[in-house]
């Protein structure tokens, strides 16, 4: 059962990017979320809004953040597929110069933003995966505390 006034935010969240991401990236992703997954919508993913408009003065007002700092979370959450960013046309606005002067951008979840595996880690679709991979090993190992009794099992 779903409380009234209130916006489900991703255990992940918490779990991983909380510690990740610099409060300026936090109170951007917030937005987000509040402004999609915070509202009721039949035809979206789980009966939630899936995208919405969000001007560049809701996001200052919103966060308390300056123009810039907002610009630079923006790019960071899009490049590490947190968010993403389209234009009224759906074409996808990766970087601050493709965003400028567009009248409407519209920010959602990306789609492998949420989703992690069973140790943690978040799974990647992209062709970053050995990037990936590789930043995640050793959390990986940590995790799975393989010990000279575990293998011998």
């Amino acid at each position: 059962m779903e409380k009234p006034h209130t916006t489900p935010v991703p255990n992940v969240i918490f779990d991983i990017y909380m510690k990740e991401l610099n409060s300026t990236e936090l109170k951007v992703l917030f937005v987000v979320i509040r402004q999609t997954l915070g509202w009721a919508d039949r035809r979206g993913i789980y009966g939630r809004k899936e995208c919405d408009w969000i001007s560049g003065s809701q996001l200052r007002e919103k966060t308390g953040c300056s123009e810039r700092a907002i610009t630079a979370a923006i790019e960071t959450l899009t490049r590490r597929e947190l968010i993403r960013v389209q234009d009224d046309r759906g074409h996808h606005l990766s970087n601050s110069r493709q965003r400028q002067g567009k009248l409407r951008t519209y920010f959602s979840l990306h789609p492998t933003a949420l989703s992690v595996d069973k140790w943690g880690v978040k799974a990647s679709t992209s062709a970053n995966f050995a990037e990936d991979f590789r930043k995640n090993y050793g959390a990986l190992l940590q995790k799975m505390r393989i010990t000279k009794e575990t293998l011998q099992n």
